[in-house]
């Protein structure tokens, strides 16, 4: 699952919405760093070419963990419909 870590993307002086150049029709929800292992995920560091925020959460996403997710999240930016 891709991630992007807000806290790389602010301590550059950006904006999260530069995550979503690209991707129309999407929208984005944020959820912590302490959610993500409270269901045994791990994140890792996964740069991209003009994204260095990105990163990767890792470890099998189980029913239990997509329902955990969806319910955890929170709209950062709603999709544009």
């Amino acid at each position: 699952m891709s991630i992007y870590c807000r806290n790389v993307i602010e301590n550059e002086g950006g904006s999260v919405d530069r995550v979503m150049r690209g991707h129309d029709g999407f929208g984005l929800v944020s959820l912590t760093a302490f959610q993500l292992r409270e269901r045994q995920q791990t994140n890792h560091p996964d740069p991209i070419p003009g994204e260095p925020a990105h990163a990767v959460a890792c470890d099998p996403k189980t029913d239990g963990n997509r329902k955990f997710f969806a319910r955890a999240a929170l709209w950062v930016i709603p999709p544009n419909t």
